[in-house]
């Protein structure tokens, strides 16, 4: 109902209902009628309502007027704005100053008694805050004329806890104002309620702001939420300007879903801004030129849980107002995060999860007894849900977590929050994103395996904050290997690059430094000759490879006899951890598999992996018959699915068939020549490396075959 015509049109529609009215539809007044189609003036609408003798209430109280809702019901009950004008009260004008003077203003508003809430950006230190004040009041009665205002000073040596990463501050305020006349609890304060659910997307949202300094200004409505797919952080679309930031941003109930922090602004494909004219920005131009495409808020949610779980340790008496939470129910509606701590008892159900286990094996029956053959068909049955590969979905907020509610990187035993980690993902896929966009108008057209193979190549430049323990260009990223949780763990990505794709190795004379020792910096391992020894958690890290070994069979050939020997010794002599126990459950309730090797400890020692040439003699095929045949299998797949078949089978493509028939391009060739190198590395860890130009010299694709072959032998 905000375009002219839409109103002039329910006008006329309520005054043909009026029985005591004669009225004539050429008496529609041209001075409104005819005004381009903008958005409606009340002051003219409730003129042009007058000379037509109709009333507000007979307009907005029309038996019929719910015929003319476009698309969904704007219908608000009266208390809407009663609710509003309440909340209002506790929104505040931020007097930004420094020890040189005045610096702007923000907005903030009361969310406990005392305690106010504001952006990083307004209030970013306790020397900020010591001479800044909040003006509450500062807004205009329904003449215009300004109301009596009351300022209170910052107490910063009480209450001052900020995050420059979720941009939000809080801070205690007096309880009396400066002239020790006005006292703060008139103004009343907004609670924060953590659960999710309180906006979705397309909703409308309301702001109360002081932008520019102003008198309080409120956005109603009509300013719909654009984007919730962002962890900590909802966007929306609305008018705010310089002085809006530490804003509420509330939903239709009055209830704040968002703090308002900073305006997204639309980029090219090169990621520059734009200013107005569409070209790129310069901030020579100032603010106001830029081309502002939404707002951002931060998530109450968020802010909740990080004060939870760190400002409650600097300030215990915050308990009173964010109580931290127990029950692991609760908690997961809120953001997918952990509490500070949690009890044994939530963490690891143990007396449930034997009874799990009991009925996970019983088809086996005696586990201890269980052989390969055996013990791999039941993980691979079992395994009913594969996931996809995204570990902020699935490997941060629950199945990684520690005791204390962190997560660890698994070689330098760094913590971090479950938010850092996502967040810090959620920002490579904005530079992935960026990448392939920049890579695509390069490389114009292109067909679905150069697609892949770019992705790849950009996905491993930019790595999540995720370690596969067998590494993805063994298996060539396949699913369900990829997005398999048991061996997938946090790891930042230094340690991931520097671990690289190298396979496991125990330097003699290294010794790696325990996490719990002080040491200057978190170190990852140690690397030499194409081989990584881990710094920390090599008994985590071998039962999670050898439960690979197990549940896919062939599905790698880096790890020889001699390797396997040390994966078992560094599982036997790292006993198995309460972290373990609560991540195998946790995939378990997933995914649907366990990894044996963690519930059954002494299985290390029984189970026979099949992988050295003296056990594959005794099978139907010779080990180098094996590994042939399954090489040129992936010889074949690499070449068909660069020529443009997905998921093809190579069975039926013959090894004598002729290169040129497929006529690849210079730029196919080059990944076509990554994709076969790849391939080497699965089967050998330090290949010799294949050139294009060798690629480029193959006839048909048992030339392709015998390349790679020759590189590995």
């Amino acid at each position: 109902m905000k375009m002219l015509s839409l109103f002039l049109d329910q006008i006329q529609r309520v005054r043909d209902r009026q029985k005591d009215k004669k009225i004539s539809s050429v008496e529609k007044s041209s001075e409104i009628k005819n005004r381009p189609l903008t958005a409606v003036n009340p002051l003219d609408l409730s003129n042009y309502l007058k000379q037509h003798d109709l009333s507000v209430e007979q307009f907005i109280n029309d038996p019929n007027f719910q015929e003319r809702i476009i698309g969904r019901n704007d219908l608000l009950n009266v208390h809407y704005l009663r609710k509003g004008a309440k909340a209002a009260q506790s929104v505040c004008r931020i007097h930004i100053t420094s020890d040189v003077g005045p610096a702007g203003f923000g907005t903030g508003f009361l969310i406990a008694p005392q305690i106010l809430l504001t952006n990083h950006h307004v209030l970013p230190t306790t020397e900020w805050a010591r001479y800044s004040s909040a003006e509450f009041n500062y807004e205009e009665n329904e003449t215009g004329a300004v109301l009596r205002t009351s300022q209170y000073r910052f107490d910063a040596d009480k209450l001052f806890y900020t995050n420059e990463v979720l941009d939000f501050t809080i801070v205690w305020v007096d309880h009396n104002d400066r002239q020790g006349v006005a006292l703060l609890q008139q103004f009343g304060f907004l609670p924060l309620r953590s659960d999710l659910g309180k906006i979705k997307e397309g909703d409308y949202v309301s702001i109360i702001q002081h932008a520019d300094g102003s008198p309080k200004q409120v956005v109603l409505r009509e300013n719909s939420v654009t984007d919730l797919s962002l962890t900590q952080f909802v966007r929306y679309v609305a008018d705010t300007k310089s002085g809006s930031s530490g804003a509420p941003v509330f939903n239709d109930d009055w209830e704040v879903v968002a703090l308002h922090h900073a305006g997204v602004p639309r980029y090219n494909t090169a990621g520059q801004i734009l200013n107005l004219a569409g070209t790129v920005w310069d901030s020579a131009e100032g603010e106001m030129q830029i081309n502002w495409q939404e707002n951002e808020g931060v998530r109450v949610s968020s802010i909740i849980h990080d004060i939870r779980s760190h400002a409650i340790k600097q300030f215990s008496f915050l308990a009173e107002f964010f109580a931290p939470l127990s029950d692991l129910s609760i908690i997961e509606k809120e953001s997918g995060t952990q509490p500070v701590e949690l009890t044994d008892e939530l963490y690891y159900p143990q007396a449930d999860d034997e009874e799990d286990k009991k009925r996970y094996y019983r088809e086996v029956g005696d586990v201890g007894k269980a052989d390969y053959n055996r013990l791999q068909r039941l993980l691979e049955s079992s395994h009913t849900n594969p996931l996809s590969y995204q570990p902020s979905k699935y490997v941060y907020p629950k199945v990684d977590i520690y005791p204390d509610g962190l997560l660890r990187s698994i070689y330098s035993g760094k913590s971090f929050t479950i938010e850092e980690l996502q967040l810090a993902d959620q920002r490579i896929d904005i530079e992935r994103k960026l990448r392939f966009i920049e890579w695509s108008k390069k490389a114009g057209t292109m067909n679905r395996e150069d697609y892949r193979s770019e992705l790849k190549t950009i996905e491993k430049a930019l790595p999540y904050n995720c370690e596969h323990v067998v590494c993805q260009s063994w298996f060539d990223a396949r699913e369900p290997m990829r997005g398999d949780l048991h061996h997938l763990f946090a790891c930042e990505p230094r340690c991931n690059s520097f671990r690289n794709n190298h396979p496991y190795y125990d330097f003699e004379g290294y010794k790696p430094i325990p996490s719990q020792m002080e040491k200057e910096m978190a170190t990852c391992g140690y690397m030499e000759d194409d081989q990584f020894e881990p710094e920390n958690n090599k008994g985590i890290v071998a039962r999670a490879t050898l439960y690979f070994l197990l549940r896919y069979p062939n599905a790698i050939s880096v790890y020889k006899d001699d390797d396997i020997v040390l994966l078992k010794r560094w599982a036997t002599e790292q006993a198995v951890t309460l972290y373990e126990k609560h991540r195998n459950r946790e995939i378990f309730l997933l995914q649907g598999n366990r990894n044996p090797f963690i519930d059954f400890p002494e299985l290390i020692d029984s189970i026979d992996f099949q992988v050295s040439e003296k056990i594959l003699a005794a099978v139907p095929h010779t080990a180098r018959e094996v590994k042939s045949r399954n090489l040129a299998a992936d010889v074949k797949r690499a070449v068909l699915m660069r020529y443009g078949y997905a998921n093809p089978d190579p069975s039926v493509v013959e090894d004598t068939k002729a290169m040129t028939d497929f006529e690849f391009s210079d730029n196919q060739y080059l990944m076509l020549t990554a994709s076969f190198n790849d391939i080497a590395v699965r089967y050998r860890a330090k290949p010799r490396k294949i050139t294009v130009s060798e690629v480029q010299a193959c006839g048909s694709i048992k030339d392709c075959i015998d390349l790679v072959y020759a590189a590995i032998a």
